[in-house]
């Protein structure tokens, strides 16, 4: 078991929604954490005394050599969702390269890698994604992908493969393929960003509106990480983290019912297989003992809650799914 108390840490993508929420629990577990951001500032989630804001790009070899020196783990968040393929490939795959390699050569004891549902290959014909399912391989432009990029779910694939290699040099590593995570912060796609889309009638719903959407939540993601951490056999493993499935015009219309004037979302004929599918959870929890401590509801309502406080349509790009 890898004991955290004390524990050096490196974050990438401290400023994120998902970078910000890992930071903050393992400085509350007593990991001394090092958040490798774009810039320091008043970030969400990193206000604690055990955290040390480092600006930097993790892409940098110097950079990442120097913030992996002395970390005991590695935890893997920033990534890209540029337009831009080679910008893409040049974050999400070059960038995790330099930064992996640089965990093994620092003798780094864990490498928690952040992925996305989005590297599978959703057209494959598969009724259910479990982790061996085919990941994405052809520079296309997934026009119906759920993120924002028609690259991000092809980069982020590649940047797993690249991240195996270094794995069989001998990096011990941990990926986690997320779906859709719920949380409140301002550059939360799922609980922020898309409901803003949502509210002014730019989201639509494919076919009847029943494709699924699979989802989790980030204090789910943060219970899951630190079963990992505690387990040497997780070394070396890939999990889903999925902790259910909802419809698509179900959280639509979740969203709308937070908005009185939200039109309704336009339908649009089914040409393509659904933007996610369903997708299996079954190892993670046989493997590790997970069972999600967040439910969609409380979820949903945590974003509820904000747009009632908040009140405004946000401008911040949006974080990767």
């Amino acid at each position: 078991m890898l004991e955290l108390t004390d524990t050096p840490v490196l974050v990438t993508g401290g400023n994120g929604f998902v970078g910000g929420a890992l930071a903050a629990g393992l400085a509350a577990a007593g990991a001394q954490v090092t958040a490798l951001v774009r810039r320091p500032g008043d970030h969400p989630g990193l206000g604690s005394p055990n955290i040390t804001q480092v600006e930097g790009d993790f892409v940098d070899p110097v950079t990442a050599r120097q913030a992996c020196e002395g970390a005991a783990v590695v935890v893997h968040c920033a990534a890209t969702l540029g337009a831009d393929l080679e910008d893409a490939r040049r974050v999400n795959v070059g960038g995790t390269a330099t930064l992996a390699a640089a965990a093994r050569q620092a003798g780094c004891r864990r490498f928690v890698h952040i992925s996305t549902l989005s590297v599978y290959d959703w057209e494959s014909g598969r009724k259910v994604f479990d982790e061996s399912a085919p990941l994405k391989s052809t520079v296309k432009a997934y026009a119906h992908t759920p993120a924002a990029s028609p690259h991000y779910g092809l980069s982020k694939a590649e940047g797993e493969r690249v991240l195996a290699a270094e794995m069989e040099r001998g990096l011990p590593a941990t990926v986690f393929r997320l779906a859709a995570v719920l949380g409140v912060h301002p550059t939360s796609s799922w609980a922020v960003l898309v409901p803003a889309k949502v509210r002014v009638g730019q989201v639509s719903l494919t076919g009847d509106g029943t494709d699924p959407l699979p989802w989790t939540h980030v204090e789910n993601l943060w219970h899951a990480m630190l079963l990992a951490l505690a387990q040497e056999a997780a070394s070396g493993r890939i999990y889903n983290l999925v902790d259910g499935h909802v419809t698509w015009g179900r959280y639509v219309e979740d969203i709308r019912s937070w908005f009185p004037d939200a039109p309704k979302a336009p339908l649009i004929p089914r040409d393509h297989p659904p933007f996610l599918g369903h997708s299996s959870a079954d190892r993670i929890r046989a493997e590790l003992g997970y069972a999600p401590l967040r439910t969609y509801e409380e979820g949903m309502a945590e974003a509820a809650a904000w747009w009632r406080e908040h009140e405004q349509l946000p401008e911040t790009p949006a974080e990767p799914a």
